[in-house]
């Protein structure tokens, strides 16, 4: 039953200060700097992460991780707990933390002036009044002002029922923008007051309350997606899933185009409980129609509705090999190996990598995974710590991809969404950089790569994350994390085109991005990494490119399946 309380067990207040301080060291690391600042000749180098993974020594990897972080770890200190401040002292203190070491300050335009500026009065309101979700409401809206999806919170004792009353209610459709920028109901209710008004999926939504619908959908809070956002793409495509969610109770005013006639009209609409149906049905970006934003426990109910294992594979017709992967976690290497070696023995003809919703977790190991696909060694990233002892940047680690090797030859086909975040956007980010694969989705991933970690504990037992480091490429630039334009991730090499038949196809329960990424593969045939290129104009007419504690102990001591994970690395 996925009952539980949010996060209740998922992490506990009666942590050992020895692993919250072990959680802040192995996640706390650098601001971003410039080239010359950074000298990494001093770096820990895994130049062959797959050896770490082989060996089968999870104990022995944790250990090396720790010891790459011990030129700083003797001025390392344990995240900061407000419990014992008022509200609104706890939040001026967390401003003033994040301001000295999130990562990226400038390089995504944070005033956090102008931040505290904005929510400390809310906070001082909630606190007057003792209004534990009002409490609630204000950090998120405070961190969600933020565009990482690394920067979150983890309320240990719930969400005081906030959510609930906030978007606890429906009106009976889901809405999605379409390429062409029209905004169409995807889904009605059946016998819901919508159906009963004659609205139709595939109808035009043109006005929301009297407000133009792109302006509506602008204007919509989404501080209750669980997975963050870091991209302008990622932003408008949950304010458009949550612009139909209102408190139960609520009317609003749909005008839209449709009809035999196609004609323009109005109908007032009433906010039900259901059960979070609406948000279910428009999560079809994701493969499957799941319950994520409405789950009670992210941990036991979400990913469970996806796979039942963080690594699964497939032969597809065609003899396709498909690999969806949930999370780097280390355990899950043997199935990915296992695949792998299936794919290379099988002659398969292409393979499928499904990142979709994945959390992120090892680095190393996605470094790994890249070179069963790669030809020649690929930088993967440099990580640096920012060293609160001294004041400076202090270079840690620099991995390399390598090639296995056995390794595979064929085209490789890559699927992600907004939900893929962190170290699950790493695989893709090597394998398009180096020619190797194809990102066929209608959406690019999270934009969420930075080193993240516990930093600190407030008032009602809230936990926030944030990352104090980046992952730099060769020349030391921030890669993949959204900039202040809100753009970044990995985005679509072959876009999927999101038109009325494609909509209506994934709502009738067809995996459309995997029919287009089988559909690529298929005009791929006879290519080989080592003699050709790959075909970038096969699936799609309107393939248009668009505009980091290892992982098994902070899963289980925060279990919020990507969210924002205090990860060895990301998460």
């Amino acid at each position: 039953m996925c009952s539980l309380p949010f996060l209740r067990t998922a992490f506990s207040i009666r942590l050992p200060a020895a692993f919250v301080f072990f959680l802040v060291l192995l996640g706390t690391l650098l601001s971003p700097v410039s080239a010359e600042a950074v000298n990494c000749s001093g770096c820990t180098v895994w130049d062959d992460p797959c050896a770490l993974f082989e060996a089968g020594n999870e104990t022995a990897y944790n250990e090396a991780m720790t010891a790459s972080f011990g030129s700083v770890a003797v001025n390392m200190t344990p995240a900061a707990d407000y419990r014992n401040l008022s509200w609104t002292e706890a939040f001026v203190a967390l401003n003033s933390l994040m301001k000295e070491r999130y990562a990226f300050t400038e390089w995504r335009g944070v005033d956090f002036d102008a931040l505290n500026r904005t929510w400390e009065p809310a906070v001082a309101a909630a606190e007057q009044s003792q209004d534990r979700a009002a409490y609630l409401r204000a950090l998120k809206g405070y961190l969600y002002a933020i565009p990482d999806g690394h920067a979150n919170l983890l309320p240990d004792a719930g969400d005081f029922g906030a959510k609930d009353a906030d978007i606890g209610g429906g009106f009976g459709i889901a809405l999605v923008q379409i390429d062409s920028g029209d905004v169409i109901v995807s889904y009605v209710a059946n016998g819901s007051a919508a159906e009963a008004a004659g609205i139709a999926a595939g109808d035009r939504v043109t006005a929301w309350n009297g407000q133009e619908i792109h302006d509506a959908i602008n204007a919509t809070p989404y501080i209750w997606v669980t997975k963050k956002p870091s991209t302008l793409e990622g932003i408008r495509l949950q304010q458009t899933r949550l612009v139909t969610r209102a408190p139960v109770g609520t009317t609003a005013a749909v005008t839209f185009t449709g009809g035999p006639a196609y004609e323009s009209r109005s109908v007032n609409l009433t906010a039900y409980n259901d059960s979070y149906d609406s948000l279910i049905k428009s999560s079809f970006f994701v493969g499957k129609q799941i319950n994520d934003i409405g789950a009670t426990d992210p941990l036991n109910c979400i990913t469970p509705q996806i796979a039942d294992a963080t690594v699964t594979s497939q032969t597809l017709p065609g003899g396709y090999t498909y690999i969806r992967i949930l999370g780097e976690s280390y355990d899950a290497y043997p199935a990915f190996r296992a695949a792998m070696q299936s794919a290379i023995a099988n002659n398969s003809p292409g393979v499928v990598l499904d990142f979709r919703w994945n959390g992120g977790g090892e680095d190393n190991l996605a470094a790994c995974a890249a070179g069963w696909y790669l030809e020649k060694p690929a930088f993967f990233e440099h990580a640096t710590m920012y060293d609160p002892g001294i004041g400076t940047i202090v270079p840690v680690t620099s991995t390399w991809s390598v090639p296995q090797p056995v390794r595979y030859d064929g085209p490789v086909a890559m699927m992600v969404s907004p939900d893929t975040i962190s170290s699950g956007e790493a695989v893709p980010m090597m394998l398009t950089k180096t020619g190797r694969g194809a990102v066929v989705s209608f959406y690019g991933s999270d934009g969420a790569f930075g080193i993240n970690g516990l930093q600190a504990i407030m008032p009602l037992d809230i936990y926030i994350l944030f990352p104090a480091g980046a992952s730099l490429d060769e020349n030391y630039r921030i890669q993949l994390d959204s900039n202040a334009s809100l753009t970044g991730g990995v985005s679509p090499t072959v876009r999927v085109p999101l038109t009325r038949d494609t909509v209506a196809r994934a709502m009738a329960g067809e995996d459309v991005q995997l029919t287009y990424a089988t559909e690529w593969l298929a005009g791929q045939q006879g290519f080989n990494a080592s003699v050709g290129s790959l075909v970038n104009a096969t699936a799609s007419a309107s393939e248009t490119p668009a505009a980091g504690l290892p992982p098994f102990l902070v899963m289980a001591a925060l279990g919020l399946a990507g969210i924002a994970g205090v990860l060895w690395r990301r998460k």
